[in-house]
């Protein structure tokens, strides 16, 4: 006889098959309810083997980095260059991301995984310099010379 596997549809994805880690509890008032072992740490992996192991993220796999991420769409198109638009159709597979786009939504998801945000926090900087309306393109930039090297004058 087989073993018995759980269908996980509960992260939102159709294909994910748990083979241990959880089990039914009797909660009073709502019968029997699944519990999962360290749901946190099975979200981990799940994205781990997303960013690491497909060739192409599906709509659906996209709408889980970027929850696991806790983003927004809106947070998600900022950090992407794009519109918040342009996130809702990736995420209902009616647009496919550039590839380069979906590497830089892998290395969002690993870095957030990792708990560092150098990445998302230099996209944030770039962007803060976008809606600068001040910052021309023909506007002096001063750079002056100072103990640690050459930068950008205050």
């Amino acid at each position: 006889m087989g073993e018995q596997m759980l269908k996980y549809d509960d992260c939102g994805l159709r294909n994910i098959w748990l083979k241990n880690g959880y089990s039914y509890v009797s909660v009073r008032g709502h019968g029997k309810c699944l519990e999962i072992t360290d749901v946190d740490g099975l979200h981990r992996s799940i994205g781990s083997a997303l960013v690491n192991y497909r060739k192409r993220l599906s709509g659906a796999e996209i709408r889980f980095l970027r929850v696991e991420m806790g983003m927004s769409q809106k947070r998600l198109a900022d950090c992407m260059g794009v519109d918040e638009q342009t996130i809702s159709l990736w995420e209902r597979s009616k647009r496919r991301p550039a590839v380069a786009a979906e590497r830089v939504l892998r290395l969002l998801y690993l870095e957030h995984a990792d708990g560092k945000t150098k990445v998302a926090k230099m996209i944030a900087q770039w962007n803060d310099i976008d809606r600068m309306e001040e910052q021309k393109d023909d506007a002096k930039q001063i750079f002056q010379e100072t103990r640690k090297g050459w930068g950008m004058a205050a």
